[in-house]
């Protein structure tokens, strides 16, 4: 059980994300396992006070994914990941200013009701000193599609206590929105993604492991939202983030601390700051117990404003709330129980965003999201 609290307690461990399918271990998998989850997204309806016209009720998400991971002879693995999302509610179209100055929003008219599926290859080859990995990825719903692929590679160094990690990504998408005679929007568009990202990790002792890593991912093509109204965007952005991470097994406590930071810049004028804490609890033999806190904190987008100004003589404009200056504080509880082959899992977070939380000031908008999320997973090893 304490190798579960310690989260294979090396330095690949902690890899970020990235452009892989999986965190990984450093050797390759003896078992198969094929995961189950079922997560369900709910918005708090928009206040009242704030909706000028369309319906008050945001997105419900409801997400099945289905993960198989198995063995390819002694020195490869395959991950096979599929999802479908199911989305319905309505979204904010634009912001007006009324005539007592406060801001109103107008949310879309009719209930959103629309599926996106995914699907995801990787595979992997185990090294003596490090691993090399390659993805796949197809995304496909009713107004969008995006074909990506990556690969990675890690080298381990200085008898294993250190791990050297980069790995490069590319997308490619394209956009018809939905109604666009009937509401004037582009009728089909592309856009397309660059990323890297190096990685390295230093074991410090035989409890504690810290990693510090660098992205880059260069956007261009059409960036603006179809679906907000006079949402005009620079049609190339470059996002930057720094994402340093620690880990610390309390032995006495059979337990392990997570502590995770991100900074990030954009060429849209966007920093944000992110503070991840997570507490990793043993009870008993079977039993994982997984409290966490998270802070977020965003400045404005440089061209955003909080009402839409149809007059016009702006070559870039939008007021859509996720570019707005925000703050947010969430809370999560995870449970995890190991039964001979089973885990099972279930996780609760809630999460909301509010101007007052935000550590810059700066343009803000009334619609920003206060939401709940639910999963159940199920995870089998043969």
């Amino acid at each position: 059980m304490k190798s579960r609290a310690l989260l294979a307690f090396t330095a690949s461990a902690l890899a970020l994300p990235g452009l892989t399918a999986q965190v990984r271990a450093d050797a390759a998998p003896t078992q198969s396992v094929v995961s189950y989850q079922l997560s369900a997204y709910q918005e708090d309806d928009l206040a009242g006070q704030y909706r000028v016209a369309g319906s008050s009720k945001r997105y419900d998400i409801n997400i099945q994914q289905l993960r198989l991971l198995m063995p390819v002879g002694e020195t490869y693995s395959l991950t096979l990941n599929s999802s479908l999302e199911s989305m319905s509610g309505a979204s904010p179209w634009y912001a007006i200013r009324r005539a007592n100055g406060s801001t109103g929003i107008v949310m879309s008219g009719a209930t959103i009701s629309e599926e996106r599926r995914d699907f995801i290859a990787a595979g992997r080859k185990y090294l003596p000193n490090g691993t090399l990995g390659l993805n796949l990825a197809v995304s496909e719903e009713n107004d969008y599609s995006s074909l990506s692929g990556g690969f990675d590679a890690e080298r381990h160094f200085n008898d294993n206590l250190t791990t050297l990690t980069g790995g490069l990504g590319y997308a490619s998408d394209e956009l018809q929105p939905s109604d666009a005679k009937l509401f004037g929007r582009v009728a089909q568009a592309n856009k397309h993604s660059t990323s890297v990202f190096l990685s390295v990790s230093q074991i410090l002792n035989r409890s504690s492991v810290i990693q510090t890593s660098l992205s880059i991912t260069h956007l261009s093509g059409y960036l603006n939202d179809p679906y907000k109204l006079g949402d005009i965007r620079p049609d190339v952005r470059t996002q930057t983030a720094w994402t340093t991470a620690w880990r610390k097994y309390i032995d006495g406590m059979d337990a392990a601390l997570h502590v995770d930071y991100r900074f990030f810049h954009d060429t849209f004028g966007i920093d944000s700051n992110t503070l991840d804490l997570n507490w990793y609890q043993n009870v008993g033999e079977n039993l994982q117990l997984i409290p966490g806190l998270r802070y977020y904190s965003q400045s404005a987008a440089d061209f955003f404003s909080p009402t839409i100004n149809f007059a016009g003589g702006q070559a870039l404009q939008s007021t859509d709330y996720r570019l707005s200056a925000y703050g947010a504080v969430s809370g999560s509880l995870k449970v995890q129980w190991e039964v001979e082959d089973f885990t099972l899992s279930l996780a609760a977070e809630r999460y909301r965003a509010n101007a007052d939380y935000a550590v810059n000031d700066g343009p803000v908008s009334p619609a920003l999201v206060t939401f709940n999320r639910y999963s159940l997973g199920l995870d089998y090893k043969f």
